[in-house]
């Protein structure tokens, strides 16, 4: 059968303008945004075909049933967002759609959509006033039977297992996964009560809440662990109210979501951040002042070296000072992965540079550190991790020098609602092909060659901030270049 005339109850208007392109000529689509204004709708219009676009209209169940009560032979097909919800596609259907798509799914694009529309439109009209009683006790049951067969077609596409029950607690249907779940063929488990189920924990677990559901029409959700198959599983129940438009709340509608893959993961997920706080701690304290009482008795030990040995003495408290570095950068970049409740503040960027420059003037006593012009006094968006940014890429620009002195240039431009810090070293530069890679950035991550934890930590923090840090070649080596928003 041919389509003549489309309504299309909902509000996006690309979606409209889809099926109008993709439609053919002969074919006249009306658009209204409510069920109330389908009046001029034909009530008995054989050759049309209604859609409820659910995912753009305000109570689709409403909009739905509405439709379905007005319409004398035109189906009403819902288009939804996801088949995922059983409860929503249950809805739907019992409502009175005559059945359903989905948006993302191709049988959800208009040129599907209008294949599929005509099969639809296939079902045989109403049966005309005048037959006779016998005549219109078969055609009802035949619909009757083919709304059932369709239901049952459409539970059976749920991966999810999916039950409901009447008020007394008998079960009035179920798809394909809950008889697997439950090891039983559904002629055993509908028209029978849940003590009939052969895992009686299971049927306990289904049968819970249904008193709470069938009293006050709210939805439930719990979660517990059951033997399936023999192993424990943990899993999420959903249930809600199965109700008629004269009766109220008739039974209840439940849905059961394997989540023990999830547990596991955040089980997981748990132990190892237990793990980087035990290594924070470790870093942080026994480790770091280990280091440091190891570079108090080499500083001591300077006035009782000889010329010969000073040299092997200045690359010792070199290498500590990095060491003490590396544990710093350690116990930032686990503070910053813990941190799983980020967020940013005004950061004053002038206070917050100086101090890291002087620090590290104070560590690598070796090296020139040179400020150009004034840094401004300016906030910028950041947490306080921010000197760890500085901190890192000062120190880096140090201990990645090969000149006989190393030397360091900072400055500071403005421009708009931007604040950029230069940092510029006379080392070796980094070649192109590595300018990405030294911030651990691509699938290797902090496992690429040449990457280290404290330009990883600097890349991590910037782009928390909404900013972001490149290195490109200066006069002389390599220039760090950080942008940052100014807060306002």
């Amino acid at each position: 059968m041919t389509i003549e005339q489309i309504l299309y109850v909902g509000t996006n208007v690309d979606y409209v303008t889809a099926i109008e392109n993709e439609a053919p000529d002969t074919v006249t689509v009306k658009t209204t945004e409510t069920a109330e204004n389908v009046d001029s709708f034909p009530r008995d219009a054989p050759d049309s075909v209604a859609i409820v676009d659910t995912t753009s209209i305000d109570r689709p169940v409403h909009v739905v049933q509405s439709l379905a009560d007005h319409l004398e032979t035109a189906p009403v097909v819902a288009v939804i967002a996801s088949t995922t919800d059983p409860l929503v596609v249950f809805d739907v259907l019992m409502a009175g759609a005559t059945d359903y798509v989905e948006r993302g799914a191709p049988s959800g694009r208009p040129t599907q959509l209008l294949a599929h529309l005509e099969a639809t439109s296939e079902n045989p009209a109403s049966v005309a006033d005048g037959d006779d009683a016998e005549q219109r006790f078969r055609q009802e049951l035949k619909a009757r039977r083919r709304t059932e067969q369709r239901l049952t077609t459409v539970l059976d596409r749920i991966p999810q297992p999916v039950f409901y029950r009447d008020a007394d607690g008998i079960y009035l249907g179920c798809n394909a996964a809950f008889e697997s779940l439950c090891g039983q063929p559904r002629e055993e488990i509908v028209g029978y009560k849940t003590e009939h189920l052969q895992n009686q924990e299971l049927a306990d677990i289904c049968e819970q809440h249904d008193e709470t559901v069938l009293k006050t029409g709210e939805k439930q959700t719990m979660e517990t662990t059951v033997t399936l198959q023999g192993e424990q599983r943990h899993i999420r129940v959903h249930k809600a109210p199965l109700t008629a438009e004269q009766t109220g709340v008739e039974g209840v509608v439940g849905s059961i979501e394997d989540v023990t893959e999830q547990r596991r993961q955040e089980q997981t997920l748990r132990e190892q951040t237990g793990n980087l706080e035990i290594l924070n701690r470790v870093t942080r304290h026994d480790i770091r002042n280990d280091l440091q009482v190891v570079l108090g008795m080499a500083e001591v030990l300077r006035d009782h070296v000889d010329e010969d040995g000073k040299e092997y003495l200045d690359t010792m408290v070199t290498k500590g000072h990095h060491a003490v570095d590396i544990t710093r950068q350690a116990r930032d970049l686990t503070e910053t992965m813990l941190d799983s409740e980020f967020g940013t503040d005004r950061i004053p960027l002038e206070s917050t540079l100086e101090t890291q420059i002087d620090e590290i003037r104070s560590t690598y006593s070796q090296a020139i550190i040179t400020v150009e012009g004034e840094i401004p006094s300016t906030a910028v968006v950041a947490d306080g991790m921010l000197a760890s940014v500085f901190r890192n890429i000062l120190a880096n620009g140090i201990q990645h020098n090969d000149s006989a002195v190393p030397q360091l240039r900072v400055w500071v431009q403005t421009t708009g609602d931007r604040v950029t810090v230069h940092i510029a070293d006379n080392g070796p530069g980094v070649p192109d092909d590595r300018k990405d890679e030294i911030f651990g950035r691509g699938e290797k991550g902090l496992e690429s060659s040449g990457t280290g934890l404290g330009l990883y930590l600097v890349d991590t923090l910037v782009d928390r901030y909404g900013g972001d840090v490149y290195v490109t070649d200066s006069d002389e080596g390599a220039e760090f270049v950080i942008s940052l928003r100014r807060a306002e």
